[in-house]
Order: C-alpha cells, then structure tokens, then sequence
C-alpha cells in the first residue's frame, strides 16, 4: 500500500491513477464536506480567542505542510518551478495565513470571494489524479484544499467577517497582479499557473479548449470567473439578510 507513497506521478503506472468522480473521489469530496460542517460547527461554539488560536493553527498547518511538501520533492529531485505556490490555491494558502496572523479586510475579501471558491473548485476538479490515493501528493492535495475551504467557512459562519461587494476592486486587483506575475512567469518558465495557458485536464473548460482554442477558452474562462465572483457576492448578501431576519424574529 505504501509503496508508492513517495512516487513522483511520471513513475508511477496509470492503473494507479483515480477518476474524477469515481469512488475515490466522491469519498473524499464527502469527507471533505464532512470536515468542514465538523470544523465550522466547533469553531462557532468557541470563545474569541479560541477562534484566533484556531485559525492561527490552521494556517500555520498548512504552511507547514507546504515547506514539507517542497522538501519531498527536491529529495526526489522533482522540485521544479511549476511547484511553487503560484497557482491561486497556492497563494491561498499565504493570503489565508496572512489573515489569520494580520486580519484585514483586504485578505479576508480575497480569501473569502476568490480563495474558497477556487479551493472547491479544485476538489471538485483535481488535477493530481494521476496519482493514487495512498501518495503524499494526493493526500497533501486533499487535506490542505480541505483547509482552504474550512478557514473562509469559519469566519463566514460565525460573522467574524462579511464581503461586500463594495469590495470587490481589492479581489480584481489580487486577482490582475497574480494572473499577470502567472503570465510572466508561465512565458519564461512554461508553466501553466492559474491555468492561464490550457486548463485543467479534468475541468469543463477543456472541451471549450479543444473545440473553439486559445482565445475562446481564455474569454470563457474570464467570464465565468467574474459572474463566480458577483455570483457569490449576491449568496451572501441573500444569506446574510435571511440570517439578520431570523435573529430579529428570535429577539422578538
């Protein structure tokens, strides 16, 4: 079981590999969901300072496991540029760390409105299928995704912290600095980060890819992004006008 566990994936067999979708998967994506109810239950029935400890635990967790992440694969001397933390959910893990250390509306906005959703829409689209689940890769994957999403979800659902839409220009603004850095580093280094140059292999937007291009994939792309974003601006308006109602009713 745990021959494989330090395997890079180009030496690893392709029976190996997971399907999306398939059992693995939906057990892990239910786990997943699982975890993050657990966790956001526990978080709310905490004291304020309980909470700090909590976040500030969770992100240095993942820091944490980061840097083991990158040491694994320069002993396996596979530590190559396209596994520095510049895709979205590797800079998640900084922004996410940064809030939890340093909070401000800055970080809780794009943590809360571009982290999240990016982080579930990994889960939902892993690109480390290649890898089987008993592999450091996989497991790294899942669990640090896991806490992306779990770190949002507290301060969402305790009300430690709600986007508005009026700040919406400081997520375009991380989101233009990081797509262009991405860029710069994909044309020098032939990355891939944010998916700026083909999308994932598991995602919707391959099938766009491969039947319209480059330039139809990319407008798609930036599209869905930008309706995601307001998309979700407008769910938590709506929750947050039904959670208001329903304490007023309490208090009434």
């Amino acid at each position: 079981m745990f021959d494989n566990y330090f395997t890079y994936w180009s030496d690893l067999p392709e029976k190996d590999a997971f399907s999306v979708f398939g059992p693995v998967h939906m057990i892990w994506l239910m786990a997943e969901a699982a975890f993050v109810c657990v966790g956001v239950y526990i978080y709310r029935k905490k004291e304020p300072y309980k909470r700090r400890t909590m976040r500030r635990g969770i992100a240095a967790l993942m820091l944490v496991m980061e840097v083991y992440k990158d040491l694994v694969l320069a002993a396996m001397g596979h530590m190559e540029v396209q596994h520095l933390p510049l895709q979205l959910c590797g800079l998640a893990i900084l922004v996410e760390a940064l809030y939890a250390f340093v909070p401000c509306a800055f970080f809780g906005e794009v943590m809360c409105i571009l982290c999240m959703p990016g982080a579930v829409a990994a889960l939902i689209f892993p690109d480390w299928t290649r890898y089987p689940v008993v592999n450091f890769m996989s497991l790294h994957s899942f669990i640090v995704h896991g806490l992306l999403v779990l770190m949002p979800c507290m301060v969402l659902a305790s009300g430690e912290y709600v986007p508005r839409i009026r700040r919406a220009y400081m997520v375009f603004a991380f989101l233009i600095g990081a797509a262009l850095t991405d860029w710069c580093v994909n044309s020098f280094a032939g990355c891939n980060f944010m998916f700026l140059r083909w999308p994932s292999a598991n995602s919707p937007f391959m099938g766009i890819y491969q039947a319209y291009g480059y330039g139809v994939y990319m407008a798609v792309y930036a599209a869905v992004v930008c309706l995601a974003i307001f998309a979700l601006y407008g769910a938590i308006y709506i929750v947050s006008k039904i959670d208001m109602g329903t304490r007023q009713v309490k208090h009434d």
